[in-house]
């Protein structure tokens, strides 16, 4: 078997600082690694030079694996930034290996506030804003998308009989929910509680690594299934979930094993 691909280490990554040109005074201190995420590593750093703190983030070294296009995720983290909605990157390697986002002082949401009414009402006029940004890429073919993430799933040979019967099944509903007439808009696709920053008096929505055109009902299913009006909904994000998670448990053991 091949080995998996290594992420950069931490003092590669840094070693380049001055290519950042982000008016640093000497090389960051890392304060230490922010908990949290399972595609990618992230640190804490103090830049000499700069009032605000940064955020490094090692990125996964196999995003196709994945389903991630870093330039997509560059070109919407740009758009979303300029509109308030996210966060800027102020430094992509250009190999994207890495990244480097302004740290940001907020905590990320908890279970509790996905289901309070109240921390609901602040994030609704986010996804609509979200849902007018007009950005000229292709509309999301979930057809293909999870065909490249069960595909993998076949060739570790962990595919039995009674799931690749229900993939068949539901392989034929996608590719006509693929082909029916919804109005496609700029969809996180990864709206967990841990991806909404509330700083107290805003609310900022990060790793936007798995966004793109696609259905607006899948954000709305994070956040509060009542709201969806698309019943396939739940059934595509199941599917969704749990083979991005076969692939990630995948490729844990493979690197444990490296």
């Amino acid at each position: 078997m091949s080995r998996s691909p290594r992420f950069i280490t931490l003092d590669r990554a840094l070693s380049g600082w001055r290519d950042w040109q982000l008016s640093m005074t000497q090389k960051p201190r890392v304060l230490g690694k922010v908990a949290g995420g399972l595609t990618n590593r992230n640190y804490r750093l103090q830049a000499a030079g700069r009032d605000q703190h940064l955020l490094l983030r090692l990125n996964h070294p196999d995003p196709k694996r994945l389903g991630i296009d870093r330039a997509r995720e560059h070109r919407i983290v740009d758009e979303v930034a300029r509109h308030g909605i996210g966060r800027p990157m102020l430094y992509r390697d250009p190999n994207d290996r890495f990244a480097v986002f302004p740290w940001v002082e907020a905590r990320p949401w908890t279970v509790d506030d996905r289901v309070d009414p109240q921390q609901r009402a602040r994030l609704w006029p986010l996804l609509d804003a979200l849902a007018e940004l007009d950005l000229p890429l292709p509309r999301r073919r979930y057809g293909a998308y999870l065909d490249h993430y069960w595909q993998q799933v076949e060739r570790r040979g962990r595919a039995d009989v009674a799931s690749t019967e229900a993939w068949r099944a539901f392989r034929t509903r996608l590719q006509a929910f693929d082909e029916s007439d919804w109005t496609a808009c700029l969809t996180h696709h990864d709206l967990v509680p841990a991806n909404i920053l509330d700083s107290g008096h805003r609310l900022i929505l990060i790793d936007w690594e798995y966004a793109a055109i696609g259905h607006p009902d899948i954000d709305r299913w994070s956040i509060d299934p009542n709201r969806v009006r698309e019943p396939f909904i739940a059934e595509l994000m199941g599917w969704i979930n749990d083979l991005w998670a076969r692939l990630i448990r995948d490729d844990s053991r493979d690197r444990a094993r490296s």
